[in-house]
Protein backbone atom coordinates (compact mmCIF):
# COMPACT_ATOMS: atom_id res chain seq x y z
CA UNK A 1 0.00 0.00 0.00
CA UNK A 2 2.80 2.56 0.71
CA UNK A 3 3.89 2.31 -2.71
CA UNK A 4 0.65 3.36 -4.09
CA UNK A 5 0.59 7.47 -4.39
CA UNK A 6 -2.94 7.34 -2.91
CA UNK A 7 -2.48 5.76 0.38
CA UNK A 8 1.09 7.41 0.80
CA UNK A 9 0.63 9.96 2.55
CA UNK A 10 -2.20 7.75 4.70
CA UNK A 11 -0.05 5.37 5.54
CA UNK A 12 2.92 8.23 6.66
CA UNK A 13 0.03 9.52 8.93
CA UNK A 14 -0.33 6.11 10.40
CA UNK A 15 3.19 5.55 11.18
CA UNK A 16 3.44 8.92 13.19
CA UNK A 17 0.50 7.94 15.20
CA UNK A 18 2.71 3.95 15.80
CA UNK A 19 5.52 5.96 16.87
CA UNK A 20 3.45 8.36 18.97
CA UNK A 21 1.94 4.96 20.51
CA UNK A 22 5.30 3.48 21.40
CA UNK A 23 6.76 6.63 22.82
CA UNK A 24 3.90 6.58 25.32
CA UNK A 25 4.18 3.12 26.27
CA UNK A 26 8.02 3.59 26.88
CA UNK A 27 7.55 6.50 28.81
CA UNK A 28 4.72 4.85 30.81
CA UNK A 29 7.55 1.71 31.39
CA UNK A 30 9.48 4.43 32.80
CA UNK A 31 7.79 5.45 34.92
CA UNK A 32 6.44 2.57 36.33
CA UNK A 33 10.06 0.91 36.51
CA UNK A 34 10.97 4.28 38.63
CA UNK A 35 7.94 4.01 41.15
CA UNK A 36 9.49 0.67 41.84
CA UNK A 37 12.94 1.57 42.54
CA UNK A 38 11.78 4.15 44.65
CA UNK A 39 9.63 1.76 46.32
CA UNK A 40 13.19 0.10 47.30
CA UNK A 41 13.49 -2.56 44.56
CA UNK A 42 16.93 -2.14 43.20
CA UNK A 43 17.42 -1.50 39.58
CA UNK A 44 18.53 -5.23 38.55
CA UNK A 45 15.53 -6.55 39.57
CA UNK A 46 12.90 -4.59 37.75
CA UNK A 47 12.79 -5.21 33.94
CA UNK A 48 10.60 -3.68 31.50
CA UNK A 49 9.08 -5.81 28.34
CA UNK A 50 6.74 -4.59 25.64
CA UNK A 51 5.84 -7.54 23.21
CA UNK A 52 4.37 -7.37 20.02
CA UNK A 53 0.76 -8.43 19.69
CA UNK A 54 0.89 -12.05 18.44
CA UNK A 55 -2.57 -14.36 19.03
CA UNK A 56 -4.00 -11.59 21.24
CA UNK A 57 -3.62 -9.33 24.17
CA UNK A 58 -5.04 -12.25 26.67
CA UNK A 59 -3.47 -14.87 24.95
CA UNK A 60 0.33 -13.11 24.64
CA UNK A 61 -0.05 -12.43 28.49
CA UNK A 62 -1.24 -15.87 29.28
CA UNK A 63 2.27 -16.74 27.31
CA UNK A 64 4.28 -15.00 29.11
CA UNK A 65 2.91 -15.47 32.50
CA UNK A 66 4.47 -18.94 31.74
CA UNK A 67 7.83 -18.23 32.18
CA UNK A 68 8.30 -19.01 36.08
CA UNK A 69 6.13 -16.28 37.46
CA UNK A 70 4.55 -16.34 40.71
CA UNK A 71 2.10 -13.39 40.22
CA UNK A 72 0.23 -11.43 37.29
CA UNK A 73 -0.72 -8.27 38.24
CA UNK A 74 -3.47 -6.51 35.98
CA UNK A 75 -5.92 -3.87 36.65
CA UNK A 76 -9.84 -4.77 36.11
CA UNK A 77 -10.03 -3.19 32.88
CA UNK A 78 -12.90 -1.61 30.76
CA UNK A 79 -15.30 -2.85 28.89
CA UNK A 80 -15.72 -1.24 25.57
CA UNK A 81 -19.17 -2.24 24.40
CA UNK A 82 -20.59 -1.90 28.33
CA UNK A 83 -18.99 0.77 30.85
CA UNK A 84 -20.88 -0.99 33.49
CA UNK A 85 -19.35 -4.49 33.57
CA UNK A 86 -17.35 -5.26 36.56
CA UNK A 87 -14.43 -6.89 33.81
CA UNK A 88 -12.80 -5.52 30.87
CA UNK A 89 -12.43 -7.92 28.23
CA UNK A 90 -8.63 -8.99 28.59
CA UNK A 91 -8.97 -9.40 32.27
CA UNK A 92 -11.85 -11.60 32.30
CA UNK A 93 -10.08 -13.95 29.52
CA UNK A 94 -6.64 -13.57 31.92
CA UNK A 95 -9.06 -14.54 35.19
CA UNK A 96 -10.46 -17.69 33.27
CA UNK A 97 -6.89 -19.11 32.83
CA UNK A 98 -6.48 -21.85 34.83
CA UNK A 99 -2.64 -22.02 33.90
CA UNK A 100 -1.10 -18.64 35.30
CA UNK A 101 0.12 -18.03 38.78
CA UNK A 102 -1.44 -16.24 41.19
CA UNK A 103 -3.65 -13.32 40.02
CA UNK A 104 -3.39 -9.98 42.24
CA UNK A 105 -6.71 -7.82 40.48
CA UNK A 106 -6.18 -4.33 40.96
CA UNK A 107 -9.31 -1.69 41.97
CA UNK A 108 -9.36 1.51 42.92
CA UNK A 109 -6.32 2.48 45.27
CA UNK A 110 -6.06 0.08 47.59
CA UNK A 111 -3.71 0.40 50.87
CA UNK A 112 -1.26 -3.38 50.84
CA UNK A 113 -0.75 -2.54 54.89
CA UNK A 114 -4.39 -3.70 55.59
CA UNK A 115 -4.77 -7.37 54.81
CA UNK A 116 -8.17 -9.22 54.99
CA UNK A 117 -7.66 -13.23 54.36
CA UNK A 118 -11.10 -15.04 53.45
CA UNK A 119 -10.52 -18.99 54.93
CA UNK A 120 -12.53 -21.93 54.46
CA UNK A 121 -11.75 -25.41 55.86
CA UNK A 122 -10.63 -26.87 52.41
CA UNK A 123 -6.23 -28.28 52.52
CA UNK A 124 -5.59 -25.54 50.72
CA UNK A 125 -6.32 -22.47 53.16
CA UNK A 126 -2.61 -22.51 54.74
CA UNK A 127 -1.05 -21.85 51.07
CA UNK A 128 -3.01 -18.39 51.39
CA UNK A 129 -0.74 -17.19 54.28
CA UNK A 130 2.37 -19.02 52.48
CA UNK A 131 1.43 -16.52 49.94
CA UNK A 132 1.11 -13.55 52.01
CA UNK A 133 4.23 -14.29 54.67
CA UNK A 134 6.48 -14.35 50.47
CA UNK A 135 5.01 -11.59 49.19
CA UNK A 136 4.55 -8.97 51.54
CA UNK A 137 6.49 -6.86 54.39
CA UNK A 138 5.33 -8.52 57.25
CA UNK A 139 6.23 -6.45 59.46
CA UNK A 140 4.10 -3.69 58.75
CA UNK A 141 0.72 -6.01 58.56
CA UNK A 142 -2.77 -5.71 59.99
CA UNK A 143 -4.09 -8.82 59.35
CA UNK A 144 -7.73 -10.10 59.43
CA UNK A 145 -8.41 -13.78 59.38
CA UNK A 146 -12.10 -13.96 57.87
CA UNK A 147 -14.35 -16.86 57.57
CA UNK A 148 -18.22 -16.52 56.39
CA UNK A 149 -20.47 -19.32 57.41
CA UNK A 150 -23.79 -19.43 55.28
CA UNK A 151 -26.90 -20.08 56.50
CA UNK A 152 -30.08 -21.76 55.72
CA UNK A 153 -32.96 -20.01 55.19
CA UNK A 154 -36.44 -22.24 54.99
CA UNK A 155 -38.80 -19.73 53.08
CA UNK A 156 -41.31 -22.46 51.37
CA UNK A 157 -44.14 -23.66 53.42
CA UNK A 158 -43.53 -27.58 54.84
CA UNK A 159 -39.68 -27.46 54.31
CA UNK A 160 -39.37 -26.37 58.29
CA UNK A 161 -39.48 -30.20 59.15
CA UNK A 162 -36.46 -30.90 57.22
CA UNK A 163 -34.61 -27.92 57.80
CA UNK A 164 -35.64 -27.29 61.58
CA UNK A 165 -33.69 -24.70 63.12
CA UNK A 166 -31.73 -27.56 65.29
CA UNK A 167 -30.14 -28.25 62.26
CA UNK A 168 -29.34 -25.70 61.26
CA UNK A 169 -27.99 -25.08 64.38
CA UNK A 170 -25.32 -28.30 64.03
CA UNK A 171 -24.12 -27.14 60.68
CA UNK A 172 -23.24 -23.72 62.01
CA UNK A 173 -21.58 -25.34 65.18
CA UNK A 174 -19.78 -28.04 62.75
CA UNK A 175 -18.33 -25.29 60.38
CA UNK A 176 -17.01 -23.65 63.05
CA UNK A 177 -15.38 -26.86 64.44
CA UNK A 178 -13.68 -27.35 61.08
CA UNK A 179 -12.44 -23.71 60.93
CA UNK A 180 -10.84 -23.42 64.25
CA UNK A 181 -7.69 -25.05 64.22
CA UNK A 182 -7.15 -23.71 60.53
CA UNK A 183 -7.38 -20.05 61.89
CA UNK A 184 -4.99 -20.80 64.52
CA UNK A 185 -2.54 -22.32 62.38
CA UNK A 186 -2.79 -19.66 60.34
CA UNK A 187 -2.53 -17.08 62.58
CA UNK A 188 0.97 -19.06 64.50
CA UNK A 189 2.05 -19.20 60.60
CA UNK A 190 1.83 -15.12 60.09
CA UNK A 191 3.44 -14.80 63.39
CA UNK A 192 6.54 -16.41 62.74
CA UNK A 193 6.29 -14.41 59.22
CA UNK A 194 6.94 -11.30 61.11
CA UNK A 195 3.28 -10.36 61.55
CA UNK A 196 2.79 -8.63 65.25
CA UNK A 197 0.85 -11.05 67.18
CA UNK A 198 -1.59 -7.86 68.29
CA UNK A 199 -2.20 -7.18 64.21
CA UNK A 200 -3.58 -10.34 64.03
CA UNK A 201 -7.54 -10.67 64.22
CA UNK A 202 -9.74 -13.64 63.66
CA UNK A 203 -13.27 -13.46 62.81
CA UNK A 204 -16.09 -15.29 62.06
CA UNK A 205 -19.64 -14.58 60.19
CA UNK A 206 -22.55 -17.19 60.94
CA UNK A 207 -25.72 -17.27 58.97
CA UNK A 208 -24.88 -14.99 56.09
CA UNK A 209 -26.65 -15.28 52.18
CA UNK A 210 -23.48 -14.78 50.32
CA UNK A 211 -19.95 -15.51 51.66
CA UNK A 212 -18.15 -13.16 48.76
CA UNK A 213 -20.98 -10.47 49.93
CA UNK A 214 -20.26 -10.96 53.48
CA UNK A 215 -16.09 -10.49 52.32
CA UNK A 216 -16.27 -7.37 50.70
CA UNK A 217 -19.16 -5.80 53.40
CA UNK A 218 -16.10 -6.61 55.59
CA UNK A 219 -13.25 -5.11 53.73
CA UNK A 220 -15.40 -2.14 53.44
CA UNK A 221 -16.43 -1.23 57.20
CA UNK A 222 -12.83 -2.74 58.21
CA UNK A 223 -11.17 -0.40 55.67
CA UNK A 224 -9.31 -3.41 54.42
CA UNK A 225 -7.43 -2.06 51.25
CA UNK A 226 -6.45 -5.87 50.33
CA UNK A 227 -8.22 -8.90 50.17
CA UNK A 228 -6.58 -12.37 49.53
CA UNK A 229 -8.52 -15.60 48.50
CA UNK A 230 -7.82 -18.71 47.13
CA UNK A 231 -8.89 -19.37 43.72
CA UNK A 232 -10.84 -22.76 44.60
CA UNK A 233 -12.53 -23.86 47.97
CA UNK A 234 -13.79 -26.60 48.97
CA UNK A 235 -15.04 -27.88 46.40
CA UNK A 236 -12.56 -28.26 44.12
CA UNK A 237 -14.67 -29.00 40.97
CA UNK A 238 -12.28 -29.96 37.96
CA UNK A 239 -14.59 -28.57 35.13
CA UNK A 240 -14.12 -25.00 36.43
CA UNK A 241 -11.30 -22.86 36.92
CA UNK A 242 -12.47 -20.55 39.49
CA UNK A 243 -14.35 -21.32 42.75
CA UNK A 244 -17.56 -19.57 43.10
CA UNK A 245 -16.19 -17.36 45.74
CA UNK A 246 -13.38 -16.30 43.80
CA UNK A 247 -15.76 -15.85 41.07
CA UNK A 248 -17.97 -13.58 42.87
CA UNK A 249 -15.28 -11.84 44.65
CA UNK A 250 -13.79 -10.61 41.13
CA UNK A 251 -17.33 -8.90 40.56
CA UNK A 252 -17.90 -6.95 43.60
CA UNK A 253 -14.55 -6.25 44.95
CA UNK A 254 -14.17 -2.95 42.95
CA UNK A 255 -12.20 -0.38 45.30
CA UNK A 256 -9.76 -3.24 46.75
CA UNK A 257 -6.99 -5.30 45.39
CA UNK A 258 -7.98 -8.83 45.38
CA UNK A 259 -5.18 -11.49 45.56
CA UNK A 260 -6.17 -14.53 43.90
CA UNK A 261 -3.85 -17.41 44.90
CA UNK A 262 -3.60 -20.66 43.18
Amino acid sequence: MEKDPVWAKRIEIVRTWEDEQKKRCNDFMDRAGAHFRASGFSADTVTTKIGVQKEGIARDVVREGKNNYHVLVIGRGESGSNPQMPLGGVTSKLIAHDSLPSIWLIGGEPLSSRLLIALDSSPQAISLIEHVAAMFDCRKLDVTLFHAIRGISVSIQGMESIFPSDYAKSITEDAQTKIGPIMEKAKKRLIEAGVPADNISIKIASGVTSRASAIVEEAVQGQFGTIVCGRRGVSQVDDFSMGRVANKLTQLARSQALCIVA
